[in-house]
């Protein structure tokens, strides 16, 4: 061996050259979704069909019927048979009565004394001369007009109150007519006696003016 192989032989090995390292070839081949055949899973149910409630009626249909009711309700109302609470426009109730007057009535003394003016031949009871002429109790009365203003009978239901000379309210009473014809005039006495419940502290002697308080009207068909 020569002393240049020796050399050589001692010197650092160089690494041999690795080829390069290719990416793997696309060529040819792709990539797929994975196919669903076979597999476990159920299938969806199918959609159940559309079908109408069937108490929901066409938008049509309904409108229809809507005003059908309301035709017959208007036939309703302007018929003969309609009832007192369908009938409206005969004013303010309270301007139908009026009450006036007012004196303490004691023992066995008549309504109308000496002097005042009563009447036993009109068709009217609070002016009559003997108008509670046996009574042995005593009453507060004053004279009530109750005149229907509507265009129909009707019954009226009518709360008085007594007050004081102070204007402090004494108790209450009630007066009222039935079947009054249109533009008719109810006339009568009314009183506080002693069934009335009065304020403490006070007796039927204590009031000194009377006032309608409330006034209910019911209009009648016939």
């Amino acid at each position: 061996m020569t002393r240049q192989n020796q050399l050589n032989d001692k010197a650092p090995q160089q690494p041999e050259p690795q080829s390069a390292i290719s990416e793997p070839e696309l060529v040819g081949t792709s990539i797929s979704e994975p196919e669903l055949v076979g597999s476990s899973l159920p299938p969806f149910p199918p959609a159940p069909p559309m079908t109408s409630l069937p108490w929901a009626a066409p938008q049509g249909r309904r409108r229809k019927r809507a005003l059908i009711a309301g035709a017959a309700a208007v036939v309703l109302l302007a018929g003969g048979g309609i009832t007192w609470w369908a009938l409206a426009g005969d004013g303010d109730p309270m301007d139908h009565v009026e009450v006036s007057g007012g004196k303490l009535v004691t023992g066995d003394s008549d309504s109308f004394g000496d002097g005042e003016d009563c009447d036993d031949t009109d068709d009217f009871a609070y002016n009559d001369c003997d108008s509670y002429g046996d009574s042995d109790a005593t009453t507060y009365e004053f004279v009530y007009k109750i005149t229907n203003k509507g265009d129909e009978p009707a019954n009226y239901s009518v709360l008085v109150n007594g007050f004081d000379e102070d204007g402090e309210f004494i108790g209450q009473t009630y007066i009222g007519t039935t079947h009054l014809a249109a533009g008719k005039t109810d006339a009568d006495k009314g009183e506080f006696d002693e069934y009335v419940n009065l304020e403490d502290g006070h007796d039927l002697s204590d009031i000194k003016t009377v006032k309608v308080a409330y006034v209910e009207r019911m209009a009648l068909a016939n």
